[in-house]
């Protein structure tokens, strides 16, 4: 059998989201026009810039292979966490509620486990050897599906 590695690359890109940022951007505008660039203008569009820049760095990265399930979700990972087949105790590629399970998109930490998702309702539910819960959000349902199952060589729900 020829494995095809899944590879997956998201961000938050949904148009909503990019929507209320502009328009708290040109509320902001608005309210200061005309400018003057002291600190009353300059303190907040800072804060701005650097809250709008930081959501538009969020990338979720997911990669699964031979030796596992690979994720990093920049900036709160540094460098790639990797899940292997022998830790994992179970895989299972799911449709689950964000917002009632884990209160919602990005890194997410519940009674439920850790999530990371930046859109949508599908992932990788993991549970490792020791009983930690991982969840990981996909947008690839079907073929991170079709990976885990030649993989992990187990059979998935």
């Amino acid at each position: 059998m020829n494995n095809r590695i899944f590879e997956e690359n998201q961000r938050f890109n949904q148009w909503w989201l990019w929507l209320g940022m502009i328009a708290l951007v040109s509320i902001f505008i608005y309210q200061r026009y005309p400018f003057e660039f002291n600190q009353e203008f300059l303190i907040p569009f800072a804060v701005l810039s650097v809250v709008i820049g930081f959501l538009f760095s969020i990338n979720l990265s997911t990669r699964i292979d031979e030796q596992g399930i690979h994720v990093k979700m920049f900036p709160f990972h540094l460098k790639t966490v990797t899940y292997k087949w022998s830790e994992l105790y179970s895989v299972e590629v799911v449709e689950y509620n964000p917002i009632t399970e884990y209160g919602g998109w990005g890194l997410r930490i519940s009674r439920n486990g850790k999530a990371f998702n930046v859109r949508g309702n599908k992932g990788i539910k993991l549970q490792t050897a020791d009983g930690r819960s991982r969840m990981i959000g996909t947008q690839k349902f079907d073929e991170a599906k079709i990976a885990i199952e030649q993989f992990s060589n187990k059979s998935i729900d």
